[in-house]
């Protein structure tokens, strides 16, 4: 036979108080002043008893369930470092993360199913974790159609309406540039961009801005820019490799990669010319996409992306949403001109050996 659960009704018994006590003291409601004396002995009486809060009463009454949809491939490096930080705000805020990934084909990669979840009040909001180039304009309509708070962490950059929280490339790339020609550093000629690409879309807002900081960097100090476009996995390192050091005896350009993803071929092909890293070529890279100062030796030097405080401002974003504000509650550079409801968060400088 089952034991018969603790319900608030058994709390209030047991602590002599009525009903609507215990659920002030539950839920911490404005308006109902509990007395130190009171709180305690209904706290006491809930160990005793071992009562757990009825979730879907809780629901019922609140219209919460406490719990965020996350969005994202569980595969990725990126996604569990932004499900860190998204942790550590929910814990704060007593929420719960729901995992959702996406769907090989149909039904938008599974979003829809997220629609449905929060019609049912199984969630209360959503976080997707976008490639940069991500603009759904169906989605995004789905999602304003059902009113539910949504963020999306690095798409919608460039589409008024949609909360995101976006990374400051072009303030990434100005932090490396100061960086790699810091005082004390040996006189070098000016940087040269090396900008890796994988995919058809390569001309997003992300890769633009880079290219922009990069060249407005270098002519603002009279340096000639110079921008090399190489394949990710295409084995054309050497050649450039070759050509920034061409020159005996003289110091050959220092180096910023856009993604640390590149970083192992380019480490490969230094290393077959002979090439010191950190000495004779110094490098950067742009994006840590891969935590390459930590995978690499010499360790890389890189300003990193910080998808942890991005989890976190995504969370702060969408209870923001729920308590009806405008979703910025931005620790980092909020929001820019004409671009409401977008939080811009700096990249973060991490030194290494290699520049």
């Amino acid at each position: 036979m089952s034991k018969k659960r603790v319900t608030s009704f058994d709390v209030a018994k047991r602590a002599g108080v009525s009903r609507s006590v215990v659920s002030a003291v539950l839920n911490d409601t404005p308006g109902i002043g509990v007395g130190a004396d009171t709180r305690e002995a209904v706290l006491e009486a809930i160990r005793e008893l071992n009562y757990h809060v009825d979730a879907g009463a809780r629901s019922m009454k609140t219209g919460r369930s406490m719990t965020l949809a996350a969005y994202g491939d569980t595969r990725h490096p990126l996604f569990i470092r932004l499900l860190e930080g998204m942790q550590r705000e929910c814990e704060l805020g007593g929420y719960h993360i729901l995992l959702c990934s996406p769907r090989p084909k149909g039904n938008a990669g599974g979003r829809a199913e997220l629609l449905e979840l929060y019609h049912q009040r199984k969630i209360d909001g959503i976080v997707t974790l976008d490639h940069t180039s991500y603009k759904d304009e169906e989605w995004a309509s789905l999602v304003s159609a059902a009113g539910v708070p949504y963020v999306s962490v690095e798409g919608y950059a460039e589409v008024p309406d949609v909360h995101s929280v976006l990374a400051d490339y072009s303030g990434s790339v100005e932090s490396a540039m100061n960086y790699l020609m810091r005082k004390g550093t040996a006189q070098q000629p000016g940087p040269v961009y090396a900008e890796v690409y994988h995919a058809l879309d390569t001309d997003n807002w992300a890769e633009r801005n880079r290219r922009e900081a990069y060249t407005s960097w270098c002519t603002s100090r009279g340096m000639e820019p110079e921008i090399i476009r190489l394949a990710e996995h295409g084995g054309e390192w050497a050649d450039c490799l070759q050509r920034l050091t061409v020159g005996s005896g003289q110091p050959s350009a220092p180096l910023l990669v856009n993604w640390s993803s590149a970083v192992p071929d380019l480490y490969r092909a230094a290393h077959k010319l002979g090439l010191r890293i950190g000495e004779d070529l110094r490098i950067m890279a742009a994006d840590n996409t891969i935590q390459g100062d930590r995978l690499s030796l010499p360790s890389l030097s890189c300003v990193e992306i910080p998808y942890v405080t991005m989890g976190e401002e995504a969370v702060r974003c969408l209870l923001a949403q729920m308590s009806g504000g405008n979703g910025d509650m931005s620790g980092g550079t909020g929001n820019k001109a004409g671009q409401a409801g977008k939080i811009w968060l700096p990249a973060v400088l991490k030194a290494g050996e290699s520049a």
